[in-house]
Formats: structure tokens, C-alpha cells, sequence
């Protein structure tokens, strides 16, 4: 006859518990200890101020978009420099790729939204006896690891600092295409301008020859004046074709810049502008303070790296696992035995202490305040050194005067009166056609150095100057300024 094995005494077993915690216990303490004082160590700095430029309140919406109706690009005919932004507001490719990036912020909220870190762990254990393999015991556990520092609270403020850093981003690119559509609208407009006066230049050769053709039949000139105006006719069309195809490489790159489609390439309405001179320094640089999205995005990336090494070291705290055990025991006599308890597990933080994410995480921090700070110390001398440019270029245009452009098409008709009052010969005439089409193109050049300067004169405050001419409803004028 079979007995029944007898169960370990259960004094010896207490007495081992005890003994056990009287290991751990100091362990926990003494790990518990180094943590914090890894932790303290590895606090966040408080973020030093960032000198005089601070991040700009608000955002693109509220300075820059003109409510106007959007053009549509199937019906051709001019389009307004307030049309093609607010176009290029809503279609610019770049500008496209910047709001989907918006999709990872919500994407890291999503990551730092569950309530537990992981999901429960079920185990199960079943086996014969050892003694006898005609009865079988069986185990089962479920456990659970928690969170005890708030670690959820501190990863989801850094998933919305993550989100605020892209949407700030999303202004930056946004001001960037009004900029360089802004610029490439009046490079548009200059290239309209040099196919203008080549088509002038055209209309003016085609008359020469006709006129040099009447001479030599009346046997006032030889055919070597003919033979020079036709030549000069030729190289009058191929710059017309050179001109025609500069002006089409222009307004293919201001519709590349604003989405437009290719099939109908913008064509821009109105006129070059008056040269201005910009307002004086201290009024550029609180522009600056007030527009330049690129302070908002480095200070929101700053934001967010502070908030990412705040997550890092709360990670460093240990995770307790806490769960429930059932054990069903069976013995060759008797009836089985069931024993349920709870379980608790503690890792100590001897070895790893989330070193590696806490030292890049302040290493960004320390990045993201060193480019702040660059940017800001950099930015006055920026704006100066533009402003030189603007008022430098806008001198040059002035010099040429206001009648350079608008009096080529009467030059060349006083040119060609006096060729045919004899006054002046062939030759003469080339010189003096010659003279005034260098001049054109110099002031037209003029023009395009001024249109530049102000292209980056606005990017280094981000924001327009002045209401462009053509704005019926553009954005509030960092200086009126006057007519020079």
C-alpha cells in the first residue's frame, strides 16, 4: 500500500523567505539610491533665456495668407501676386510633403497614449511528478509589468512638444515658398521685360531693312548696308527667341514653385516695382522678433528636447511586475492541492540605468540651444547685411532712372528718324542701337539684383516689407516708407 508523500515542513519554508528578504532588501535600497542620485544628476537644466530674439507668438495663418479666391490655372490670362501665393499656399509640392510630416506628431501621441507599457503576460505549466508520472501538476500566471514615476504623463508632454515642433516647421515652410514665390513673380516679371525689348529691337531691324532696302534701289547707300542691317535682323530674332524662352523658363519655375500646372504656365500681371529703400535697422530686427518663423522652429525644437530628456531620465526608474500565481499540486494519495498568490519583481538598477537615451537626449538638448542661440546671434548681422544690399541695388535702378526702360522703344525710333534724314549712316546706327540695348539690359539687371536682395532681405525677418503694389488686401507693412 502506497502513503503519501509528506509536503516540505512550513516553518522551513518561512524561514527561507525570510532570509531572502533580508537580501533583497538592502539591495532594492541600495539600487533605489543609486538611481535617484543618477537621476538628480541627470536633471533637466531650466533652458537659458535666448538672448534678444524670443520665439514669435503666433503663426503663418494669422500675418501672411490673403483672403482672395484662388486662380484657376485651366482659364490663363494674368494672375496677381496675391493670387499665386494664396495658390502656392495650398498647392506647393514642398508644402504638401510639410503637412503630412504633421501625421508623425499624432503618430508619437499615439505611441505614448497606452496606459501600461506592455501588454499582460500569461504562462502556463504543465508535467508528471517526479516521483510518480501517473499524476500531474499544473502551474499558471499572470503578471503584468506597471509604471510606478509617471512615465506616461512625461512621454506624452514630449510626443506634443514633438507635434508642436512639426506644426512650427510646417509655418517655416510655408513662409519659405511665400518668399520664393514672391522673388520668382518679379524675376518673371524682368524676363517679360527683356522679351518686350527684344521684340522692340525686332520690329526696329525690320524696319531698318526695309529702309536700307529703299536706299540702295534709290543708289543712296551700297549693298553692304544691307547686307549689315539683315545680319542685325537675324541676331535681332534669335534674341527674340532667347528672350521668349527665358520668359517661359521664368514662369515654369514660378509654377513649379507654386503647383501650378505645367500645361498652363502662370503668366504674371502688373509691373515692376519703384525701388524702395528698407526702414532702419531696429525696425527690421522687431520684425524679426515678431515674424521669423525660423525662431519659433528652433525654439520649439528646443522645447521638445527638453522634454525628451525629462522622458529619458523618468525612464530610468524600474518597473515593478506584479501578478497572480496558481498552483494545482497532486500527490499519488490524497486530493490534489490548489495554492494561489500574488507575485512581485523589482529590477535593480545596478547596471543599466537608461544611460544611453539620457546622454543623447541632453546631447540634443545642448544642440537644439546652441543653434538657437547661433541663429539668434547671427541674425541682426544677416539683417544688416541684406538691408546694405537693398538700399545698394534699389541706388542702382534709380540711377538709370524711371524713363530707361520706357523710353528704349522711343530711342530706337529717334535712331531710325535719323537714318532716314540721312544724318547718320549704317554703321552709326548699330553703334548707337547697340548703346541703348546695353543700357537696357544693365537696368534690367539692376532690377533683378534689387528684387534678390529684397527676396532675402524678407527671409532674414520673415515678412514682407511692404503691401506689394498689386495687393489689394496684403499683409500688414513692417514700414510704409515713401516714394524715392
Amino acid at each position: 500500500m502506497q502513503t503519501r508523500t509528506s509536503r516540505p515542513p512550513r516553518s522551513r519554508s518561512t524561514t527561507i523567505h525570510n532570509s531572502t528578504w533580508r537580501i533583497l532588501i538592502p539591495l532594492c535600497v541600495f539600487g533605489h539610491s543609486l538611481l535617484v542620485e543618477g537621476c538628480a544628476s541627470a536633471q533637466t537644466p531650466t533652458p537659458r533665456t535666448a538672448g534678444e530674439f524670443a520665439a514669435p507668438q503666433g503663426g503663418y495663418d494669422a500675418v501672411h495668407v490673403p483672403d482672395v479666391p484662388l486662380p484657376d490655372p485651366a482659364r490663363g490670362g494674368p494672375t496677381s501676386l496675391e493670387q499665386i501665393l494664396a495658390y502656392a499656399d495650398r498647392n506647393a509640392p514642398s508644402l504638401q510633403v510639410a503637412r503630412q510630416r504633421i501625421g508623425l506628431g499624432d503618430a508619437a501621441i499615439a505611441d505614448a497614449s497606452p496606459l501600461l507599457p506592455d501588454n499582460p503576460e500569461v504562462s502556463v505549466g504543465v508535467g508528471p511528478g517526479v516521483n510518480d508520472s501517473t499524476h500531474v501538476d499544473f502551474t499558471a500566471s499572470v503578471s503584468q509589468r506597471i509604471e510606478i514615476a509617471g512615465e506616461r504623463s512625461v512621454r506624452l508632454e514630449a510626443a506634443e512638444r514633438t507635434r508642436d515642433r512639426l506644426r512650427a516647421e510646417l509655418d517655416e515652410a510655408r513662409w519659405e515658398v511665400h518668399r520664393d514665390v514672391h522673388a520668382a513673380f518679379h524675376r518673371a516679371l524682368v524676363a517679360r521685360e527683356r522679351l518686350a525689348g527684344a521684340e522692340r529691337l525686332l520690329s526696329f531691324q525690320e524696319r531698318l531693312v526695309e529702309i536700307t532696302g529703299g536706299q540702295l534701289r534709290a543708289g543712296e547707300v551700297s549693298p553692304l548696308a544691307v547686307r549689315l542691317a539683315e545680319g542685325e535682323l537675324s541676331q535681332a530674332r534669335v534674341a527674340k527667341i532667347a528672350a521668349e524662352q527665358s520668359y517661359l523658363t521664368a514662369r515654369l519655375e514660378l509654377g513649379a514653385l507654386a503647383g501650378w500646372p505645367a500645361s498652363h504656365p502662370p503668366e504674371p500681371a502688373g509691373r515692376l516695382d519703384t525701388p524702395r529703400d528698407p526702414p532702419a535697422a531696429e525696425a527690421l530686427v522687431e520684425a524679426a522678433r515678431r515674424h521669423q518663423p525660423r525662431l519659433r522652429t528652433l525654439h520649439a525644437t528646443r522645447v521638445e528636447a527638453a522634454a525628451n530628456t525629462r522622458a529619458a531620465d523618468r525612464d530610468a526608474w524600474p518597473e515593478p511586475t506584479i501578478g497572480v500565481q496558481l498552483n494545482r499540486e497532486s500527490f499519488p494519495a490524497g486530493p490534489p492541492e490548489t495554492q494561489i498568490f500574488g507575485t512581485l519583481s523589482l529590477p535593480i538598477p545596478l547596471v543599466q540605468r537608461n544611460q544611453g537615451a539620457r546622454a543623447l537626449a541632453r546631447a540634443e538638448a545642448d544642440i537644439a540651444e546652441a543653434e538657437q542661440s547661433a541663429f539668434g546671434s547671427q541674425l541682426r548681422n544677416r539683417i544688416e547685411q541684406h538691408r546694405t544690399a537693398v538700399i545698394a541695388s534699389a541706388a542702382q535702378v534709380r540711377t538709370y532712372g524711371s524713363e530707361i526702360l520706357p523710353s528704349f522703344e522711343e530711342n530706337l525710333r529717334l535712331i531710325q528718324r535719323a537714318f532716314e534724314l540721312g544724318e547718320i549712316d549704317i554703321l552709326q546706327v548699330s553703334v548707337a542701337r547697340e548703346r541703348f540695348l546695353r543700357i537696357q539690359a544693365d537696368a534690367l539687371d539692376a532690377y533683378g539684383n534689387y528684387f534678390q536682395a529684397i527676396a532675402d532681405l524678407e527671409g532674414a525677418i520673415g515678412a514682407d516689407l511692404w503691401p506689394d503694389e498689386r495687393h489689394e488686401h496684403g499683409p500688414e507693412p513692417v514700414h510704409q516708407g515713401t516714394e524715392p
